[in-house]
């Protein structure tokens, strides 16, 4: 019987969600639906995606994920829908050396996909709990045997750590990036706007009811402050931007003081040039050392003289973007 092959519908999670495959892997494996996780285990010369790129193909013929700008996708469904129903993993390469001599590749480049039909329902369930903790870890696969072990991985900080070594692969997952944001006014509700739109966690703390009603109208969750301080909701982690969009920024000194001493891989605070001076300048009064202050962004956002709430979010999250992906965090 024929299976109709087709993208799963968009996921309402944002872009950055589409990446991490382990939800429809969830998803479909409790409805019943045998999955295939087709994985790219090596990469020869350039090619779209790197090392590590996942999609998942449910029996049913929907897939999510890509392993390319989109002329692999189908033709690695149906082999994985092969897969699911002769019950064995298989390695296949696409591009040059591959047995599909209709498949090209950019510059005679090629990639091998490992397709493992065998994951079970615990292990499926591990790693989205896993992900949910915010705990990185890693998938090592032998691909001689098919056997699936998950391990702890806090050295996995970045995507990178996906490698092939002789016959086990072992894929590195990372928690979804984190968006922290402390303030009022409209800056700040069209910047957590457009990073839950992109598929960030987002987390809100504003002392403004406005601000606050602006955002549960658009349904980010925010909650009070009263006080100069961190709430003890946010406790930022090594995959977790904070942006600070105060108008008063004699909140801010001890704010920041308090995220210095965390791993948050981005910290950020809207203002002019001379704004930033004086914040640093207060700081450094404060016993802040050089180091410290070289992890603070200001004028922050891609954007320059960005004069709209609009063009200063979207530069704002596009440098956030830039720095998850120089650390490894994104593709």
């Amino acid at each position: 019987m024929s299976v109709n092959v087709r993208p799963a519908p968009v996921s309402v999670g944002g872009v950055l969600q589409d990446d991490d495959v382990r939800n429809w892997l969830l998803a479909w494996s409790l409805t019943g639906h045998r999955c295939a996780l087709a994985t790219i285990i090596a990469v020869n010369g350039g090619a779209p995606r790197s090392v590590g790129a996942q999609m998942v193909v449910s029996a049913n013929g929907q897939y999510a994920g890509y392993l390319s700008g989109g002329c692999l996708e189908q033709a690695v469904a149906l082999e994985a829908l092969d897969a699911i129903r002769r019950g064995s993993n298989r390695r296949v390469r696409y591009g040059a050396g591959s047995p599909y001599i209709d498949i090209r590749l950019p510059c005679g480049s090629s990639i091998d996909v490992y397709i493992d039909q065998c994951l079970d329902l615990p292990l499926i369930r591990q790693l989205v709990e896993l992900r949910d903790a915010r705990s990185a870890c890693a998938l090592q696969t032998d691909l001689r045997s098919g056997r699936n072990t998950i391990i702890a991985y806090p050295d996995a900080h970045s995507l990178s750590a996906s490698w092939l070594e002789g016959d086990l692969f072992t894929r590195a997952y990372v928690p979804p990036l984190k968006l922290q944001l402390m303030g009022a006014g409209p800056s700040l509700v069209a910047i957590a706007r457009v990073a839950a739109s992109a598929g960030f966690l987002v987390g809100v703390a504003s002392p403004s009811d406005d601000t606050r009603q602006s955002l549960q109208a658009m349904g980010v969750q925010s909650e009070a402050i009263n006080g100069p301080r961190l709430p003890s909701s946010f406790r930022p982690d090594r995959w977790t931007a904070v942006v600070l969009a105060f108008h008063d920024h004699v909140w801010e000194p001890p704010i920041i003081m308090e995220l210095l001493g965390t791993p948050s891989y981005y910290i950020g605070a809207i203002g002019s040039r001379t704004v930033h001076k004086d914040r640093l300048r207060s700081l450094a009064d404060n016993g802040v050392n050089m180091k410290e202050l070289s992890r603070i962004r200001g004028p922050i956002g891609l954007v320059p003289g960005a004069k709209s709430s609009a063009s200063l979010a979207f530069g704002v999250i596009a440098e956030i973007l830039a720095e998850a992906k120089s650390r490894g965090f994104i593709a």
